[in-house]
């Protein structure tokens, strides 16, 4: 069987050796425009791959940013909310303080503490 195959070959390959003058006359434009067509196909198949990635990179860049972007938000948030609540404790304890401050009694506590003899 293998014999047959290779004999049939053989005619085949001979074949187009022979005639390739031939087939090269008669099947000159066809083999050029098949040829520029299987071109035009991988130069398009190549922009469109391109696109796609470059689109599909874009995409996750802009996840990526505004993900980050948010975070950082919220972060900032969070901070300024812990700021300003101790900013009103610190107030409010301060305005305690100088409420409860009687200037009269700190001087004669002062005094009365003071054992000279």
């Amino acid at each position: 069987m293998f014999i047959k195959l290779g004999i049939i070959a053989g005619i085949i390959i001979l074949g187009g050796m022979v005639f390739s003058n031939e087939i090269g006359t008669i099947f000159s434009s066809t083999s050029a425009t098949v040829v520029d067509s299987i071109k035009d196909d991988v130069s398009n198949l190549s922009s469109n791959a391109a696109n796609s990635v470059e689109q599909r990179i874009d995409n996750s860049v802009d996840k990526i940013t505004e993900k980050t972007s948010n975070a950082i938000t919220n972060e900032i948030h969070e901070v300024g909310d812990k700021i300003q609540n101790e900013i009103s404790d610190v107030k409010e304890s301060s305005q305690k303080a100088i409420s409860d401050f009687n200037p009269l009694e700190s001087i004669q506590n002062v005094f009365t503490n003071w054992d000279l003899f």
